[in-house]
């Protein structure tokens, strides 16, 4: 049985015909008009809404390339920023319990007690271009007792440093 205008599959021929005409026959009213949409009209439609958009379109210079002024020197000294942190080491001369050695790199002055080390890395702060910000790095060698260490550490505390890291001897 067969609806109105539809035509009946052929076992015979090929089998992508036969399923074509099944799916045409699907979407045939039952007065026999095909149900279709006409593409041609949307495809017209984007054409020109691209075509308006290319012409509407202003292109402008990119934000990283603006010219900027930069002020001329005014003769003052530039202050150095510092390159490395603030290294301490701390080094174990002998045997007994005191007998240690404090030294900051790059810096001459090497205190002798803990507070002189809090006065010390306070004094490097307050040196152009440092500030609280630079970070303290303890290094201390193997033999070094750990109450050494840890007054080190109490030390730059007691300066204000914000950021404290151990190094490696």
């Amino acid at each position: 049985m067969t609806a109105k205008g539809t035509t009946p599959l052929r076992s015979e021929g090929n089998g992508a015909e036969a399923r074509r005409r099944r799916m045409t026959s699907r979407h045939r009213r039952e007065n026999g008009v095909t149900i279709a949409i006409d593409f041609a009209p949307m495809i017209d439609v984007t054409f020109l809404l691209l075509i308006f958009f290319l012409v509407t379109t202003t292109f402008e210079r990119a934000e990283g390339i603006l010219a900027a002024q930069m002020p001329k020197d005014s003769g003052a000294p530039a202050v150095a920023l510092p390159l490395s942190p603030i290294v301490v080491r701390v080094t174990q001369l002998s045997d007994v319990h005191d007998d240690f050695a404090i030294s900051i790199d790059r810096f001459p002055h090497e205190p002798e007690t803990f507070p002189e080390l809090t006065e010390t890395i306070r004094n490097i702060h307050e040196l152009p271009g440092f500030d609280r910000e630079p970070p303290v790095i303890i290094v201390a060698g193997n033999d070094v007792r750990w109450d050494h260490v840890v007054g080190c550490w109490n030390a730059a505390l007691r300066a204000g440093c914000q950021s404290i890291a151990f190094g490696e001897p």
